[in-house]
């Protein structure tokens, strides 16, 4: 082929080419061919704002990291999800919700405390049936939520037409701390299992000095605002002797006779008036058990110096022992039980819920993207076992997976007490923060008069009724 039949071809190819750059693209929007080849539709990108008040970004910015490097498809197109979790004041916490919704800017996602699901659940997108069947974003397996969460904790996450508005990440219940070096000093080699068998050890371990004062308590038991967490401590023994403190009714027992089914049949008990009575006998100068009064001033503080030898709290305050006092030997067992009784211990946590304003921010073509089931999607991708293991081990929780649990309550550490305690974890209606002052105020009140416990009983007890009116 000569050179000129060459050239003639190449310009003939040319010219087709130029016209099917045209034809597709048009001249005045001329694009490069390899753009018209290979272009494809950009990802969404969804934005989400999540709340906490007591961790901090980096016990969740393992699992956000994770989360936001996975490819997310929806609606066959790529979505890329952008979490900012943003620690909050716990003083304004609340106050800063409310105006977050009022401002139409609430955070997809934001924490509460297990005692709140009623005031918040008119505000919140739950985790219903439908929601669970959007494979695209792998929500949790709805009907299989109780094969892996506690049926009793499932209890504080529903509401309304039997639906999840809460997700459970970790278990916070009350357990003994005791101070091994002053144990081993009495001679006791073991944490009581029984509230019989810590009666016994308190005699051992109160010291008075020479004019008789108390130099060294056995258990900060038996006062009001001195006795950290004080409230949930009688509501525990409360619930322990088969009361409900008050039920999902809003009926207040603690200062009644309640039937309560036995082996034996139902017998007519008053489970709140003997938990004061049994809880007052620590500061009682007249009991054997005597070991606690007003010249302590803070449980935490006194179980960290040593003025004190048990008391009875949650996983959180381990944090506060470590920055009192980081040499301190202690160990931390399970609650002590009733005899022959079912195991409680009461329960205090946190819950990440989803708002249902649609307020992430979403940039593309995501015009049908709900912020709700993204952030669903999230909170499905945190519990994980693999992905909330991250968390927990970040913050010293115990898991309120069952799975995770079991290997937790295996281990030789202070989180195995927790986690022990998962299956047996309860509450009550504390339809208000202020039901703590005030049983708190009847602690302290009980303490100062023993002539009549149940009128002071009867008088915390109106307190709160009129907190129900407020409703």
């Amino acid at each position: 082929m000569s050179k000129k039949n060459i050239i003639l071809i190449m310009s003939i190819i040319l010219i087709l080419l130029a016209m099917i750059i045209f034809e597709v693209s048009g001249y005045t929007n001329y694009e490069p061919v390899k753009n018209i080849i290979s272009k494809k539709e950009e990802p969404v990108k969804v934005t989400l704002n999540f709340w906490g008040v007591w961790d901090s970004s980096d016990s969740w910015q393992a699992i956000i990291d994770k989360y936001e490097s996975e490819a997310h498809i929806w609606s066959g197109r790529e979505v890329q999800v952008k979490i900012n979790y943003a620690k909050k004041d716990i003083a304004s916490y609340e106050s800063d919700i409310d105006k977050a919704y009022t401002e139409q800017k609430s955070p997809s996602i934001y924490l509460i405390n297990n005692y709140w699901l009623n005031r918040y659940a008119e505000k919140l997108t739950p985790l219903s049936g439908s929601l669970a069947a959007i494979d695209e974003y792998e929500l949790l397996n709805y009907e299989n939520l109780t094969g892996i969460f506690p049926p009793n904790v499932l209890q504080d996450t529903f509401y309304g037409d039997n639906e999840m508005y809460a997700l459970p990440i970790y278990s916070d219940t009350l357990a003994l701390y005791y101070n091994k070096d002053l144990f081993q000093k009495a001679g006791i080699d073991k944490a009581p299992a029984t509230w019989d068998e810590l009666k016994n050890d308190v005699k051992k371990l109160t010291v008075l000095d020479k004019k008789g004062f108390l130099a060294q308590s056995g258990i900060a038991l038996g006062g009001g605002k001195n006795t950290n967490r004080a409230c949930d401590i009688f509501s525990l023994l409360t619930l322990q002797g088969g009361g409900k403190v008050i039920d999902s009714k809003g009926n207040i027992d603690f200062n009644k006779k309640v039937n309560i089914p036995t082996s034996a049949g139902t017998v007519e008990r008053e489970p709140g008036l003997t938990a004061l009575q049994f809880y007052m006998d620590f500061s009682d100068t007249n009991k054997e058990t005597y070991t606690w009064n007003d010249t302590f001033t803070d449980s935490v503080k006194d179980f960290a110096e040593g003025k004190t030898v048990m008391m009875i709290n949650y996983n959180y305050q381990r944090a506060n022992l470590l920055a009192l006092k980081p040499e301190l030997n202690y160990g931390i067992a399970p609650l002590p039980q009733l005899a022959n009784s079912t195991p409680i211990s009461i329960s205090n946590v946190w819950f990440p819920v989803v708002s249902d304003q649609s307020s992430c921010q979403i940039e593309g073509n995501g015009e049908d993207i709900d912020c709700a089931n993204v952030a669903w999607s999230f909170l499905s991708f945190a519990n994980r076992k693999e992905n909330i293991a991250k968390y927990l081990n970040s913050t010293g929780k115990a898991s309120v997976r069952i799975d995770l649990s079991g290997e937790q309550a295996a281990k030789d550490d202070n989180t195995a007490a927790f986690a022990k305690q998962v299956t047996i974890a309860r509450s009550y209606n504390k339809f208000d923060d202020r039901i703590d002052t005030t049983l708190t105020e009847m602690l302290d009140l009980t303490y100062k008069d023993r002539k009549d416990w149940k009128a002071q009983a009867d008088a915390a007890a109106a307190k709160i009724e009129e907190l129900k009116k407020e409703k």
